[in-house]
């Protein structure tokens, strides 16, 4: 499976840095797409600040982008020709930026380029059905941002259906990390047939706000619903139970299968699918209204 991967614009501005992380996204980027085209994958090295620009790296990076354009008919800048006494300024990582990211999107990769010198901390993956394998099922996600030593959050966005979300339920998910950038997910309940969209932020998400849903103020037949108004608008959103909640309100908001069903703007519209609470719902709202910092 293809992650979702980030890649930067660069136009010269004086603010703009290029740094080993930089390097490091680049390549693993080009590993990535290498793999899903079926190229052959180079070993790049993980730079450290001392080794943020090699010549015999960028030529390796140049020559594998150039061979995934030509396996995938797609039309790139020329590479260039590294040697000692070439001049290089942003119009070199431009181009290798912009090379990539065309493969990318020639295999179906989502999301657009960012300004250089911010961070994608919210990423996009699915769960298909046909990739759980073993007992208890699971698979492998490539996660970019994933190392031994983060603290990520995975959830299901609000745009996921009701069969969608049922599924995810069902499936009790649980993610753990396996190295560097490889993050493995296991149903400890009923393998999903379905796919399932998944978001994963890094340091989970920076707004939160308590807000009680009241027993009187679902509408609808099955599944019920009830709109909130946050301060801010999210992009992403997460409902959880609020500290201090009473046994039966617990239960109940399990029992609910209380989430996020939609957004817009600063209107949030909860969602039970399994049956309609009859106590009142004290709730965290966990929300980001960016992905990108």
């Amino acid at each position: 499976m293809l992650p979702e991967l980030t890649f930067c614009t660069w136009d010269g501005d004086p603010a703009e840095h290029f740094r080993w992380i930089d390097w490091n996204r680049l390549t693993y980027n080009a590993d990535m797409v290498a793999r899903e085209v079926g190229v052959t994958r180079v070993q790049f090295i993980e730079a450290d600040r001392s080794q943020q620009f090699r010549l015999d790296e960028a030529q390796k990076l140049e020559d594998l982008t150039a061979a995934i354009a030509l396996q995938l008919g797609v039309a790139v800048e020329d590479a260039r020709l590294w040697s000692p006494g070439i001049v290089l300024d942003y119009r070199d990582f431009e181009r290798m930026e912009a090379n990539l990211f065309a493969c990318y999107q020639a295999l179906g990769g989502v999301g657009e380029r960012i300004t250089a010198g911010r961070f994608k901390r919210i990423v996009a993956a699915t769960l298909f059905p046909d990739h759980w394998s073993g007992s208890p099922p699971s698979m492998l996600l490539d996660v970019p941002m994933a190392h031994t030593d983060a603290e990520l959050v995975a959830f299901v966005p609000h745009t996921a259906t009701v069969e969608q979300r049922i599924a995810e339920m069902e499936a009790r998910l649980v993610m753990s990390s396996v190295s560097d950038r490889v993050m493995r997910v296991t149903a400890t309940g009923v393998a999903p047939r379905v796919q399932i969209p998944i978001r994963i932020a890094l340091d989970g998400m920076d707004m939160i706000e308590n807000i009680t849903l009241s027993s009187s103020g679902w509408s609808g037949d099955g599944p019920w619903t009830q709109t909130i108004t946050l301060t801010e608008s999210p992009e992403h959103v997460l409902v959880g139970m609020a500290a201090g909640m009473t046994q039966a309100q617990t239960k109940a908001f399990a029992e609910a299968g209380i989430h996020a069903s939609a957004v817009n703007g600063q209107t949030v519209t909860v969602r039970a699918v399994f049956a309609k609470p009859t106590v009142d719902l004290p709730i965290g709202i966990y929300y980001a209204t960016g992905s990108v910092v």
